[in-house]
């Protein structure tokens, strides 16, 4: 698991692909639908953002816990580490909806 000042994925509990983000002494949900590339972020009962063209949790996992990055839409390779970053961007915007790439765009100048 990847523990960085812009959050840390939580995951291999008993649930296999509940994902969880730990974020500004929060804990978010972060859920997927399989029939659309949309990723969920939760806090509490309520979705806060949703990714659009983003993953399912069950690839983010699968990808993380080997160590390995997902490609996105734009065809860049973001592993944990970038990935915790933009998840960060989307909380941090306030928007509801955003599309992930541009959520990526966001932390460009991010180290």
């Amino acid at each position: 698991m990847y523990d960085h000042q812009y959050g840390k994925l939580i995951y291999g509990s008993d649930k296999p692909h509940q994902l969880y983000y730990h974020y500004k002494e929060k804990i978010f949900i972060l859920t997927s639908n399989i029939y659309e590339p949309c990723l969920y972020i939760e806090d509490g009962d309520k979705i806060i953002c949703t990714l659009h063209t983003a993953f399912t949790t069950e690839e983010l996992i699968k990808a993380f816990s080997a160590g390995k990055a997902v490609k996105a839409i734009d065809r860049n390779d973001y592993d944990e580490a970038a990935f915790c970053r933009i998840v960060a961007a989307a909380i941090d915007s306030k928007r509801e909806q955003m599309d992930f790439t541009y959520a990526a765009e966001m932390t460009a100048n991010i180290p």
